[in-house]
C-alpha cells in the first residue's frame, strides 16, 4: 500500500478546507481529501456510490461549482443490508441534502449499484465510492466505476481500515497486490484514491 501523509497530500493537491456541518458518515479529513482532488483537477461529472442524505455531495457541490453534473446512487428504505452494522446507514430519503441542486441526479434502486450496467451512467471523472462494504459490494463497486471512468479519471473509496467493515480493506489490498500499489491511502483519513491509467 503507498501511503501519503496527510501534510504531502496538501501540499501536492492544495487545501481541502471548507466550512460547514460535519457530514455524519465522514470525517471533516476524509471530505478534505475529496475536497482537494476535485479543486485540483475540475471534475465536470462525479458519481457517487452510497450517497446517503447527501451530506457529503453538498460539501463536495458547494465547494466545486465547476461540477456540471453529480450522481447519486442509493437504495431504497426498505433495503436489507448485506452488513448488520449498515442496516442504519439505510437513507429514507437518499439525497435529500443537494434535491435541489439542479446539478444532481438521484438514482435509487432496491439494489442500489446491483440494479445497474455500466451505460446506465456516464463517463465519470471522479468517482466516490461509499455504499455496499461488504467484500462483494466493494468488488462489484470498483468494477462498475473502472468501467464508467474516464480515462486519466479518479477514484475514491470510504472507510479503508475501518475494522466495523473489512470487506473494503480487504478487496483494496487485493487489489493493490493484484496491480501494483496503484491505490494510495491518505493517512490520518479513510480515504484510499486512484488515477486510472485506462477508462472511456
Amino acid at each position: 500500500m503507498s501511503i501519503l501523509s496527510k501534510e504531502a497530500f496538501f501540499k501536492l493537491f492544495g487545501s481541502g478546507a471548507f466550512i460547514a456541518e460535519k457530514p455524519l458518515y465522514t470525517s471533516f479529513d476524509d471530505v478534505k481529501v475529496l475536497i482537494a482532488l476535485s479543486r485540483t483537477f475540475y471534475p465536470k461529472t462525479v458519481i457517487e456510490i452510497g450517497i446517503q442524505r447527501g451530506e457529503t455531495a453538498k460539501c463536495i457541490l458547494d465547494n466545486s461549482p465547476w461540477i456540471e453534473k453529480y450522481i447519486g446512487i442509493d437504495v431504497i428504505p426498505s433495503h436489507q443490508t448485506t452488513l448488520p452494522v449498515q442496516r442504519g446507514e439505510v437513507p429514507q430519503k437518499a439525497g435529500e441534502c443537494v434535491k435541489n441542486d439542479p446539478r444532481v441526479e438521484l438514482i435509487v434502486k432496491p439494489n442500489g449499484t446491483r440494479d445497474l450496467v455500466p451505460t446506465d451512467l456516464p463517463a465519470a471523472d471522479l468517482i466516490f465510492i461509499d455504499g455496499d462494504h461488504s467484500k462483494v459490494g466493494v468488488a462489484l463497486d470498483t468494477l462498475l466505476a473502472m468501467q464508467v471512468i474516464r480515462k486519466g479519471g479518479i477514484i475514491c473509496w470510504h472507510d479503508y481500515g475501518n475494522h466495523l467493515v473489512p470487506g473494503v480493506t480487504e478487496v483494496i489490498d487485493a487489489l493493490n497486490m493484484n496491480e501494483g500499489d496503484h491505490i494510495c491511502l491518505v493517512e490520518g483519513t479513510m480515504i484510499c484514491f486512484q488515477f486510472c491509467r485506462e477508462g472511456r
